[in-house]
């Protein structure tokens, strides 16, 4: 399967059909957002996001139901060592879409308190990748560690799991231990 910076479905079939005829719309792939699409996430990956989608109609005359995954491996920092690790991650998406004539792009719109936030599109063929990207950052875990005996970094910065053995060098603590914590604020002007 070829990567691409898209995931674009083609729902006019689903546009042009009355409800009776029903119907539905799949796809799948490899999405490669491009490093700028990715600074703009926060998200560096190991390798392309795998994603599956489907949309349905739902019973009103312009009312989609869309539902699907994407997947990935993200790299993240160690919280403590500040090295590297590889995080799957795995997110399920469930959205209502309505299709209103006329918008250029996908748009997630906030419906009320009671009701769902709905996703409307004006055009056949709609591009998911923005959306995708985006779920898959807001799954991604708060940190990380690389391993759970991470012993992280000396006080200058010696990776300890590297080099168990290394000492950060001392510092002098007792000549400031008898001046009073703001003395250096005592000739500050206002």
């Amino acid at each position: 399967m070829v990567s691409r910076q898209d995931a674009t479905l083609n729902l006019a079939s689903l546009i042009k059909h009355s409800l009776e005829a029903g119907g539905e719309v799949s796809g799948s792939g490899l999405l490669l957002p491009s490093d700028a699409q990715l600074a703009e996430d926060g998200l560096r990956l190991a390798a392309p996001l795998n994603w599956e989608l489907s949309v349905r109609t739902t019973g009103g005359d312009d009312d989609y139901l869309l539902s699907g995954n994407v997947s990935g491996t993200a790299i993240m920092e160690c919280r403590r060592c500040l090295t590297d690790v590889k995080t799957k991650v795995r997110a399920e998406l469930i959205y209502s879409m309505s299709y209103q004539p006329g918008s250029k792009e996908l748009k997630l719109v906030e419906t009320g308190e009671d009701d769902e936030d709905r996703l409307v599109f004006g055009q056949p063929e709609v591009d998911f990748a923005p959306l995708l990207r985006q779920i898959f950052a807001i799954e991604l875990p708060a940190t990380v560690l690389c391993q759970e005996s991470c012993k992280g970094l000396s006080l200058d910065g010696v990776n300890l799991n590297e080099f168990p053995e290394h000492k950060a060098p001392a510092t002098d603590n007792n000549a400031d231990k008898d001046k009073p914590p703001f003395a250096a604020l005592k000739d500050f002007k206002l």
